[in-house]
């Protein structure tokens, strides 16, 4: 019994998996700022309300190194309650953005295990250089060939996932025939993540020799002061650096290994490029898709066919004008002859330099057209500066006989019901009581964060 392997498009399995990490990866990008504000929110709460109670029934004596509490035996009770209250969420102050790098490496390895079970699943042949031997009890308890081929392919991806990430990217580099990581700028960022998420998953966050090594020989950028025993946190500007970092090496690995491995559909890898580009410059994520389109005309540079290559240059191009970048649009689109192509892109060069009389012209020349549909002119970002003009909404009255509208309609976005799959919480198991010498009670605020190197 042989295996075939899937051959349609939408079945091939890739597009799917780069959309899933998206939006899991996004998803953790979007909580972080709610989840510590309401947690810091309710720590200085907390803290105001143990100060208070102090204040009205302690006797606090301060000096330069620990401050001192004087706390009356029958108020003891509720003074350790507030206490033990403020200490916790303090203390989840530092945990909570802890375990979100956490969720966020663990997102981008489900998302690789996934990734190759697709690549394997349609590619059977890369498996057949697997050195994993079955044992007889193996082959005995496996009913058919796939399901021997599912055993081996488990087995493998499973292995994989065990090695450290610069193992990993290794292995693909072999398997492959590829330079994974040549030229790839944020690899140093992505090594010292992975390092860093160990570290808080194995030692409460506190730098082993480990890391410092395995960080030195990729090249990462540490801060002189840190050293082995030194604690690491996430601040926020750590945290959106992982996060971009994240997205970057799983979306470029997506596309890479599936141009690579399967050239026959890169005419759905060009599409998926399209639509994810376009709904980040949609969504003002400039800096990122200025990202993807870099890596696709600087790495990539093989597209299916020429409006797909002029497509992801037009989103080249308004992702650096939106940013604020005008010079490097008009270098971008220059380096083609816009007389020589279609109405509708030469539309798009025409907005994108502010010539709106030409795109007025090449609007009208266009007209009710299923190229150019009106819902382009109300929903592409490309046209923002465009609608403000009164030219282009008296044009569109013109061509499609009615008023452009002003206010966009949506339908309210339902809550999701029972979706929640949690947050991996770091939980080291031992918080401990507060020790209590009698009613003389020495207490040090507690140290919230530590090194972010």
């Amino acid at each position: 019994m042989t295996y075939t392997p899937v051959l349609d498009e939408d079945q091939l399995g890739i597009s799917t998996e780069i959309d899933l990490f998206i939006r899991h990866v996004d998803s953790i990008g979007s909580v972080l700022p709610g989840m510590v504000m309401a947690v810091q929110g309710v720590s200085k709460q907390t803290w105001e309300d143990l100060k208070r109670f102090e204040e009205n029934n302690c006797e606090t004596i301060d000096d330069d190194k620990e401050r001192t509490v004087l706390v009356p035996y029958r108020k003891l009770s509720e003074w350790k309650k507030l206490s033990r209250k403020h200490e916790n969420f303090a203390l989840a102050s530092k945990l909570v953005p802890r375990s979100l790098i956490v969720s966020l490496v663990s997102q981008y390895d489900a998302y690789l295990g996934r990734l190759l079970r697709a690549i394997f699943i349609n590619k059977p042949d890369l498996l057949r250089n697997s050195e994993r031997k079955l044992s007889f009890e193996d082959i005995a308890s496996l009913g058919s060939i796939e399901e021997a081929r599912d055993f081996i392919l488990k087995k493998e991806i499973e292995s994989l996932l065990r090695s450290s990430h610069s193992e990993q990217f290794k292995w693909m580099e072999n398997a492959f025939s590829l330079p994974l990581t040549k030229g790839l700028e944020c690899w140093p960022v992505f090594i010292e993540l992975t390092e860093r998420r160990n570290l808080f998953v194995h030692t409460d966050g506190i730098i082993s020799n480990q890391y410092l090594l395995n960080c030195r020989k990729h090249g990462c950028n540490l801060d002189s002061s840190i050293g082995e025993g030194s604690p690491l946190s996430v601040s926020a500007k750590y945290f959106i650096q992982s996060h971009e970092c994240v997205y970057e090496i799983g979306v470029k690995l997506g596309h890479v290994l599936w141009r690579k491995l399967f050239p026959g559909y890169r005419q759905k890898a060009d599409s998926s490029l399209i639509g994810l580009t376009y709904d980040l410059i949609d969504r003002g994520h400039y800096k990122r898709a200025i990202c993807l389109l870099d890596f696709a005309f600087e790495g990539i540079k093989t597209f299916s066919n020429d409006a797909a290559e002029l497509t992801l240059l037009i989103n080249r191009a308004q992702a650096y004008k939106w940013k604020g970048d005008p010079g490097k649009c008009i270098e971008i689109l220059n380096t083609v002859d816009w007389s020589a192509k279609a109405d509708s892109f030469q539309l798009a060069n025409a907005v994108l330099t502010d010539r709106f009389s030409d795109a007025l012209l090449i609007m009208r020349r266009i007209g009710r057209s299923d190229s150019m549909p009106s819902s382009h002119y109300r929903d592409w970002p490309i046209f923002k500066k465009f609608r403000e003009k009164e030219e282009f909404l008296a044009a569109y009255s013109e061509i499609f006989g009615e008023d452009f509208a002003l206010h966009a309609e949506s339908l309210a976005v339902e809550p999701l019901e029972d979706q929640s799959e949690g947050i991996d919480v770091i939980d080291d198991g031992n918080l401990g009581d507060t020790e209590i010498d009698e009613a003389t009670l020495q207490r040090q605020d507690p140290a919230v964060g530590g090194n972010d190197a």
